[in-house]
C-alpha cells in the first residue's frame, strides 16, 4: 500500500522545514491477498520533545506495529473484500508474509475467531473509502462508510468487508496501559 508521506522538521535555527517528501518505506502489498496492504506511516515513542532539528524515522527499525504505553502509531489498511481475504492464493505464503510484515499486530489474532482481535491500544480509526463493518465480540456490528470515525478502546473487534469493493481505513493508536485484571496478553 503506497502512502505518500510529507514529514517537516525544524533546521538548525528553528525555521520549519521538509525533512521527506516520498512514499511511507515501510508499506507492504500482500502477494497472495490482492487488495491487501498496510503502511505504517509513522510512530513516536514518549511524549515528543518540540521543536526538532531533525526527525527520527522510527518506522525504519520496522519493529511492532503495536504501540507500548505512551506511544504512537499511524497504520493505514487496505481491505479487499472479505471473499478475498478468506482464500489467500497460497495460504502458507500468505502467513509467512503476514507474520513478516506484522510483528506485533499479528500475534493478536485469534486463529479460532478469524479477524478477531483486541490491542492495548486506543485507536481513532478513519475509514477513508469503501464501506466497513466494525463487530465486536458479541456479535454486534456496525456499518461505517467513507468519512465515519471509530474510537476504538482497547475491545475485541474486527473488521469486516461485505462489499466487492477494496476499503481503505487509517488508524492513529496510542497505546495504552492496562490494568492488572486485564490480560490483553497475545
Amino acid at each position: 500500500m503506497q502512502i505518500r508521506r510529507v514529514v517537516t522538521g525544524h533546521d538548525a535555527l528553528g525555521n520549519a522545514v521538509f525533512v521527506s517528501d516520498g512514499m511511507a518505506p515501510r508499506a507492504k502489498d500482500f502477494t497472495d491477498i490482492p487488495g491487501h496492504g498496510i503502511a505504517q506511516v509513522w510512530c513516536t515513542e514518549g511524549s515528543p520533545m518540540l521543536p526538532v532539528s531533525a526527525a527520527k524515522d522510527l518506522t525504519l527499525l520496522q519493529g511492532s506495529l503495536i504501540p507500548s504505553a505512551g506511544n504512537t502509531s499511524l497504520l493505514a489498511v487496505s481491505f479487499p473484500p472479505d471473499s478475498v481475504m478468506a482464500s489467500p492464493l497460497d495460504p502458507k505464503r500468505a502467513f509467512e508474509e503476514m507474520t513478516a510484515a506484522l510483528p506485533g499486530l499479528i500475534e493478536r489474532f485469534e486463529v479460532e475467531h478469524p479477524g478477531m482481535h483486541r490491542t492495548p491500544t486506543v485507536d481513532y480509526a478513519v475509514l477513508l473509502e469503501g464501506e466497513l463493518y466494525l463487530e465486536l465480540d458479541n456479535g454486534e456490528q456496525r456499518l461505517l462508510r467513507a468519512g465515519d470515525v471509530v474510537i476504538q478502546n482497547g475491545t475485541r473487534h474486527a473488521w469486516r468487508n461485505k462489499s466487492q469493493r477494496l476499503a481503505k481505513a487509517i488508524f492513529f493508536m496510542l497505546g495504552a496501559s492496562t490494568s492488572a485484571t486485564d490480560s490483553l496478553a497475545p
